[in-house]
């Protein structure tokens, strides 16, 4: 109805080129929204969240375990803490290494650091891991993706959208 009385108004012109072109304009704007009833709209809405952002359960951070074998700290459960964590087994190791400033290596599925680490300090490195590289700076939840752009890396929330810069590591 209100496209009829704009095509009325503009037939009032004598340029039929500018007629044409509103004619084109007005068939794709009939396309728009407002073709569209509010509970569709909402419909839309809600299926473009991401499922992650729908859920409400609590994330834990895994606990290490292991223990000592002479001079040096072993940990069983480093693999899973990474899958759980959704992120590299390498960049994991990585961060541990540094943060506690020692060597490792690989023994079937344990993970050896060189060095007397009690489980207590283990645990505050993954938990500083998770605060730094897991959990969203905004929204806090786990559901982040590490993206490298232009030699960058940038923390990517799933739930929220969010995107912040963090510390590569080399």
């Amino acid at each position: 109805m209100i496209i009829k009385l704009i095509v009325l108004d503009i037939k009032k012109f004598n340029n039929i080129f500018l007629i044409q072109n509103l004619l084109k304009c007005l068939k794709k704007l009939k396309n728009m929204a407002w073709n569209y009833t509010y509970d569709q709209l909402l419909k839309k809405a809600y299926s473009s969240i991401p499922k992650t952002s729908k859920e409400t359960s609590r994330f834990e951070v895994p606990t290490i375990s292991g223990g000592f074998e002479g001079n040096r700290t072993h940990v069983s459960n480093l693999k899973q803490i990474a899958s759980k964590l959704g992120r590299d087994i390498n960049h994991l190791m990585k961060f541990l290494l540094k943060d506690l400033a020692t060597t490792g290596e690989w023994k079937g599925n344990n993970f050896y650091f060189v060095g007397k680490f009690n489980s207590r300090m283990l645990n505050e490195k993954v938990a500083k891991y998770v605060k730094e590289f897991v959990t969203c700076n905004q929204c806090e939840k786990p559901d982040t993706e590490i993206h490298k752009e232009k030699g960058i890396t940038f923390k990517q929330c799933q739930a929220c959208g969010a995107r912040s810069s963090t510390r590569s590591l080399k």
